[in-house]
């Protein structure tokens, strides 16, 4: 009985196999068929995992290549362009040009400007003149010292740069040397009044007020008007006490400029220490008027506050002082004999301190004013 069925289980196996074996073989046959009627370049219909991967990493190894190269030639491009640009031309400076730069009172420009043009034009002292100017009005008193010295080798005896070059040499503290400068031009021009207040300047630095003050009073012999030669007399004859002397030349000087503080300043001193405290006062609001930061005259109008001014006292007519103040000519007396000569000599000087000055002023770059005590 075992037998039998162990019989039966065997073909019942070969049976399955059979069909199983037929089945599979039917089914690849209906896709052989099925396949074989599809356009050759249609994609699969199912592809094994291992090609799409190879697939995309193709894809993204020629895109990443691809952007690189772009990247490169750009940049090879710019790089031929910016080679390619022709040099701008150069700026012809004139004289002129730098000039006006420094009338302008951009003396950082015209520094730069003065220097090209020298450059271009060595043999011209006016240039290193105005280089000079320029380069001391923009704070390079340093510099502007070999600006004024190249000027001075090629014209020795250049009036302008004499003169400004003593006053950068003052400036610097070396007042023996600016006493050089403005001897040396004086010498050649007597009546250049611009050097004189140079020299009233260097003096009254050393402390020789009477000389000081005789070189004030030659230049305002022959220019009344100069209101820094009157400013220098005043205080002068402040630090000397002889306040109602110094009245009237400050007047004077205030009237010219009354837009100058330091000198509307020096005016009040004279004015309060003569006990004219409300015409002091006046003085010292018109300073700051001027401006409104002058120190000395905030000072000078705090000391007021606790003065009074004596009663009866007769109001001081600034305006008619400023137009009666002058410097008179010395009158030589009449001389022996055996002076005539010397006479004759002393003359000739009064003459030529009393002529205009033939030179012109076309730059003024300092006022030689002391500002006050």
């Amino acid at each position: 009985m075992k037998k039998q069925n162990t019989s039966q289980e065997k073909k019942m196996k070969i049976a399955e196999a059979g069909i199983l074996f037929t089945l599979v073989l039917g089914l690849t046959v209906f896709l052989g068929v099925h396949f074989s009627d599809q356009d050759p370049a249609a994609p699969l219909a199912v592809a094994p995992e291992s090609i799409i991967e190879e697939l995309d990493t193709e894809i993204e190894v020629t895109f990443t290549e691809e952007p690189a190269a772009e990247t490169v030639i750009v940049e090879s491009e710019i790089a031929e362009i910016e080679i390619s640009q022709p040099a701008p031309e150069p700026r012809v400076v004139t004289y002129a040009m730098a000039e006006q730069a420094y009338f302008d009172g951009d003396f950082a420009l015209a520094s730069d400007l003065f220097d090209q043009y020298t450059d271009e034009h060595a043999e011209n002292a006016w240039g290193y003149y105005m280089l000079g100017l320029a380069q001391w009005k923009a704070g390079e008193a340093d510099v502007a010292e070999e600006s004024f010295l190249a000027a001075l080798d090629l014209k020795p005896d250049h009036q302008k740069s004499l003169i400004n070059y003593g006053r950068v040499l003052i400036e610097l503290g070396r007042s023996d040397e600016a006493k050089e400068q403005v001897e040396i031009a004086l010498a050649v021009n007597p009546e250049n009044n611009s050097a004189r207040r140079v020299l009233g300047r260097i003096q009254h630095n050393s402390g020789l007020l009477s000389e000081a003050a005789a070189t004030y009073e030659v230049v305002l012999r022959t220019q009344q008007d100069d209101a820094w030669a009157l400013n220098n007399l005043g205080l002068i004859r402040i630090e000397q006490e002889r306040f109602a002397d110094a009245v009237a030349p400050l007047a004077k000087a205030a009237a010219l400029k009354a837009d100058v503080a330091c000198i509307q300043n020096n005016l009040g001193v004279a004015l309060e220490r003569t006990g004219q405290y409300t015409a002091a006062g006046e003085a010292f609001a018109q300073a700051l008027t001027t401006d409104a930061d002058y120190e000395k005259a905030e000072i000078s109008m705090a000391r007021l506050v606790d003065m009074v001014e004596e009663d009866g006292i007769v109001p001081v007519d600034l305006a008619a002082l400023a137009a009666s103040f002058t410097v008179e000519e010395i009158v030589a007396i009449a001389p022996e004999a055996e002076d005539m000569e010397v006479a004759v000599a002393g003359q000739m000087i009064l003459s030529m301190e009393t002529e205009e000055p033939t030179t012109a002023e076309i730059v003024e770059p300092e006022a030689d004013g002391h500002r006050n005590r």
